[in-house]
């Protein structure tokens, strides 16, 4: 694409008003750093005090104004006289708030940023990130305090008419853990009920009968080793060791179905059972189900909503006729459906079957999947299901484009997202055959254990190193692992789907797991429903999160770029590489209508210097990652590579380095789309940056130091402003390795300043003659701290400003 002709590159060359340049900019960082330094050595007793005046100065003047003008003040009606200088100062504070909220909010539009661009982030909102932290680490402290009061008044009231045992202590530690014998527990068995049950538990399993692989390296315990039993009081499992340090030992987990005795080490009853079609299964679901719509305070409330334009009408009987159907904007409740195709396609709609699918469709047409889908709904007593193959006419372009845009509402106003999580293809069910139900679960009776005890109680045997025992997804950082257990997850069209179903219902290989905002449940008996990262982002993307007015366009922004690293784990796993941004269009439409901006190629017009601040990842096999085959994104998005990507300034804030400046400009930014739907794919997009440029010489070394890395080639760029200190590595990030080319000549654009050190976009020339560039990564420059008495920063900052000119350029 050709420049654009009213841009003139118009700039005086480097060396011209350097000297006027260099005092603007030492003395902005000079003030920087005396502003940080009073707000640093500020106590918290100054700060205290300092609130008190500014809280107390309108009540104390206001106060001496009447007294002043009526000295008869106290004795007569004062109240009422406070109670107007009350509202008068609410009213004052909540005009000054409403002015300044103005103010930013036409900031942000004029700028893209909340406060005017030379006064750096951390400046306005260091102190204010620090006081939440503490605040934050405060109530956890508190909470943790009040919980352990709540199981201390349990343990009281358990143990208040029962003697302590002098082994296990009845399991009433206040201590995370409790090791015991088990010689010793095995001959207190008779005294404590808590012994028996831990001794017959380890008894029923260890020394193993069983003689597979999963157990041979058990067989030690014949040899009479001892054995160490630790009582885990967070996961409620007793952990069973033996003197091998080398060897990692499985745990226990015991259950009662039914009134049990009242035991710490007695789980509470699950549906835990062998079979996910059972009615114990069912009762779970349910319970899950009515426990999210009635008690979550994250989660919506259950209210009917409008339904997809065509959804399956199944019924609620076994005997029901399934049909495809026009809704009609009508009312009611639906479930959704999350698969993966497979290699074979599925049943379909198309323009010459939809008319009979209206009729009716036959349930040994459908897949496995969707027929085992359908008889869940039943179950449940949902009537509709929406799944995309059938819901979607697959061979109408026209119909796609209407029904891709409102796929975010679709999931995210469902009752219940059904998921196929354990599925690598259609016809794989969702329930797991007999064959993949490998669990070893044992039912000690009863009367085995005495103690008054009667019913039997559960025990059941878990090691995270065996692929034969529940492993969670939430505790796994195997990208193999995934997708060999969790293959659903792993699909780049889930990612959406996920994110905004408000209640997902996964079929994995071995049990059930329930997924809101609120918490992850399972039917193992494990519960993560404490604060974590995916619970809190998923809470924050629901649409009773950003449709507050509390969320800022800032605040949306920084929410995109997690959305952006999280997708990108995924995005290498699509069928067709163009539906890189299909797949995300619902999530990318919604907060582009909240922020009131374009979305361009992955980045928002108003804010495209700040969206270049990505580097491909830096887990291990991210830097062999290749890119697309073909087009399909502009060099300066993150689409286009394959592979994980990291936005800086959102990686290092949590280090404490902020986004401080921001040095280029996006004169104009244009992105043609491939059709009507502005979030879809693209045909061309070229970008046009104006900023302080400079030469550079692409150097290709090989690592002499031991990493994860070794032997593999390392790309630095020889660059004036960037130095090199021996064995620190190197601090440019290509966007493709392998691209690279020894002695290359490359441009430099400084785009912005992240916790002390300039980030450059490193450019290359499209072809010898073309007059365009495209990206090859980001480039860090060191940190130099500048000093008004120090020559070496003066000489610092005059080399770089030196070698430096102000350009125009166009990336494509």
């Amino acid at each position: 694409m050709e420049p654009f002709d009213h841009i003139q590159d118009a700039y005086p060359p480097g060396g011209r008003h350097l000297a006027l340049s260099i005092a603007y900019e030492a003395s902005q960082e000079a003030f920087q750093l005396l502003v940080q330094a009073l707000s640093e050595s500020l106590s918290m007793a100054a700060s205290t005090l300092l609130f008190f005046i500014v809280a107390a100065a309108p009540w104390l003047v206001i106060g001496y104004l009447l007294i002043s003008m009526n000295p008869n003040f106290l004795e007569e009606h004062w109240y009422l006289s406070l109670l107007v200088c009350f509202l008068v100062i609410y009213t004052a504070k909540f005009l000054v708030s409403f002015v300044l909220g103005l103010f930013n909010r036409a900031a942000e539009r004029i700028w893209g940023r909340a406060y005017i661009r030379r006064i750096p982030r951390w400046l306005l909102t260091g102190q204010l990130r620090r006081a939440t932290r503490d605040l934050t680490w405060s109530m956890s402290q508190i909470e943790g305090a009040l919980k352990a009061i709540k199981r201390g008044l349990i343990a009281f009231k358990q143990t208040e008419n029962k003697p302590i045992c002098e082994i296990c202590q009845n399991l009433n530690s206040y201590q995370p853990e409790i090791s015991m014998s088990y010689a010793q527990v095995l001959q207190n068995r008779r005294d404590c009920a808590t012994c028996a049950i831990m001794s017959a538990g380890v008894r029923h399993f260890f020394p193993p009968k069983d003689t597979s692989d999963f157990f041979r390296s058990w067989r030690r315990y014949e040899r009479g080793d001892e054995i160490t039993l630790t009582w885990d009081r967070y996961a409620k499992t007793i952990k069973v060791e033996t003197g091998n340090v080398h060897t990692h030992w499985p745990s226990l987990s015991f259950y009662c179905f039914g009134k049990g005795p009242n035991l710490p080490i007695l789980s509470s009853p699950k549906a835990y059972v062998d079979d996910t079609r059972s009615e114990a299964s069912l009762h779970w679901m349910q319970s899950w189900i009515m426990k999210c719509t009635t008690e979550h305070e994250h989660c919506k409330k259950s209210e009917p909503q409008t339904l997809p334009d065509r959804v399956l009408d199944v019924g609620l009987s076994e005997d029901s006729t399934i049909q495809l159907v026009e809704t009609q904007n009508q009312l009611g409740y639906y479930a959704c459906l999350s698969h993966r195709w497979g290699s074979n396609q599925p049943l379909q709609t198309q323009k010459e079957n939809i008319e009979s699918l209206k009729s009716r469709i036959p349930m040994e047409a459908l897949p496995k999947t969707f027929q085992e889908a359908v008889s869940v709904c039943r179950r449940l007593s949902l009537r509709y299901i929406w799944i995309d193959t059938l819901c979607i006419v697959q061979d109408s372009p026209e119909d796609k484009q209407r029904q891709l845009p409102k796929m975010a509402s679709i999931y995210e106003n469902s009752l219940l997202t059904i998921a196929a999580t354990k599925s690598s293809g259609h016809q794989e069910g969702l329930h797991a055959e007999e064959e993949e139900e490998t669990v070893y679960l044992e039912c000690i009776p009863a009367s085995e254990l005495g103690h008054g005890l009667i019913n039997d109680i559960w025990v059941r045997l878990a090691d995270p190193n065996s692929r034969e025992i529940i492993n969670h997804w939430h505790e796994s950082t195997n990208a193999k692992e995934n997708e060999e257990e969790w293959p659903l997850l792993t699909r780049a069209w889930v990612f959406q789907e996920r994110v905004l179903s408000p209640r997902m219902l996964h079929f994995a290989k071995r049990e059930l797991v329930w997924e809101c905002r609120t918490c992850v449940s399972c039917d193992c008996g494990k519960d993560h429903d404490k604060p974590s990262d995916d619970l809190e982002f998923r809470r924050l993307v629901s649409s009773q999160s950003i449709k507050t007015s509390d969320v800022t366009p800032i605040q949306l922004r920084y929410l995109w770029y997690a959305i952006a690293q999280r997708y990108s784990h995924v995005m290498g796993n699509l069928t067709h590489e163009n539906d890189v941004f299909p797949a995300l269009s619902g999530l990318a439409s919604r907060i582009s209508g909240l922020l009131n901006d374009d979305y361009m190629a992955g980045l928002w017009r108003s804010n495209m210097v700040e969206g270049l601040l990505w580097t491909r990842g830096n887990k291990q096999g991210c830097m062999k990652d290749g890119k697309p085959k073909k087009w399909r994104a502009p060099s300066w998005s993150w689409a286009s590579i394959v592979g994980e990507i990291v936005y800086q300034h959102k990686a290092r804030s949590y280090f404490g380095s902020e986004l401080q400046e921001i040095y280029a400009n996006a004169v104009k930014v244009y992105c043609e789309p491939k059709d009507l739907e502005r979030t879809g794919e693209i045909s061309s997009a070229v970008l046009t940056l104006s900023g302080w440029t400079s030469l550079a010489t692409i150097r290709i070394r090989r690592t002499e130091r031991r990493s994860m890395w070794d032997g593999e080639p390392i790309v630095e760029v020889s660059h004036t402003l960037v130095r090199y200190h021996s064995g620190e590595g190197t601090s440019f990030f290509p966007d493709h390795p392998d691209d690279m080319v020894d002695g290359t000549v490359v441009l430099c654009m400084r785009l912005a300043k992240i916790g002390g050190h300039d980030w450059y976009m490193v450019l290359g020339k499209e072809s010898p003659t073309s007059t365009n560039y495209k990206r090859l990564g980001l480039l860090e420059g060191e940190n130099v701290t500048w000093s008004w008495f120090s020559p070496t920063s003066w000489r610092r900052r005059a080399e770089e400003r030196f070698h430096e000119e102000k350009k125009v350029v166009y990336v494509v």
